[in-house]
């Protein structure tokens, strides 16, 4: 199963990781400006959104333009750099939900055309950032990908994320409100409470009670077509 990055799901890489690029350069298959959404929950240990557009000759953290840092509960440290001046979201201190929005792909920085530079830092250093479009939301299957994953991560050339998970997963990408219920009826799913409590179990979300936290939790999964159906 692949994660996003992007709000409209439909990334393209443009530019691998490898010794000398330590990141993912990302652009929505379309190329228009997309919606940058986070990976995992975590806290924003950074945010500059007062770049106004690409300097070839900036450095150190300047090369990043407009970025985002984000301390994920699972360890590992997420950067999401270049965004469009005055599209940050989010501020230091902020916590985040998995699949909230934080900006906008933009060409501000060290960067030539508009795309999302995207770095995970883990203990061991600079990961390779498939490693996260690739996990499981399931902390048993973590370490684990499946052949179509596997597939993305051994290809060189430009690739284009997609799952092909429909028959398991509820999707309700288009919705763009932050009701649970309400986008659940958009897609034409039973949005009782009782129905919801067996979706938040579903999808590990304990003790359900409709509180906002686990309401905006599995509001995410299902944006990001990753709401385990029942």
């Amino acid at each position: 199963m692949v994660a996003h990055v992007l709000e409209s799901m439909n990334e393209v890489i443009t530019n691998n990781y490898d010794a000398e690029h330590k990141a993912l350069d990302i652009v929505a298959s379309d190329k228009k400006d997309t919606n940058i959404i986070a990976l995992e929950n975590g806290i924003v240990t950074t945010a500059v959104n007062n770049v106004k557009g690409p300097n070839h000759k900036s450095k150190g953290l300047d090369t990043y333009g407009n970025y985002v840092k984000i301390k994920q509960d699972n360890g590992k440290t997420a950067l999401y750099a270049h965004m469009k001046y005055g599209s940050v979201t989010v501020n230091k201190g902020d916590y985040i939900e998995k699949g909230a929005v934080i900006g906008t792909i933009g060409e501000t920085g060290n960067a030539y055309g508009k795309h999302l530079h995207l770095e995970i830092h883990s203990k061991n250093g600079k990961e390779n950032p498939i490693i996260s479009l690739n996990e499981k939301n399931t902390p048993s299957s973590a370490n684990n990908t499946t052949q179509n994953d596997k597939q993305i991560s051994q290809n060189t050339n430009p690739t284009t994320l997609k799952s092909n998970t429909s028959n398991t997963f509820l999707s309700a990408k288009n919705y763009k409100h932050g009701s649970i219920v309400d986008a659940l009826k958009s897609i034409n799913i039973d949005s009782s409470y009782n129905y919801r409590k067996k979706l938040a179990k579903q999808n590990g979300i304990e003790n359900y009670r409709g509180s906002y936290s686990q309401n905006i939790k599995m509001l995410n999964l299902l944006k990001n077509g990753n709401l385990k159906k029942v």
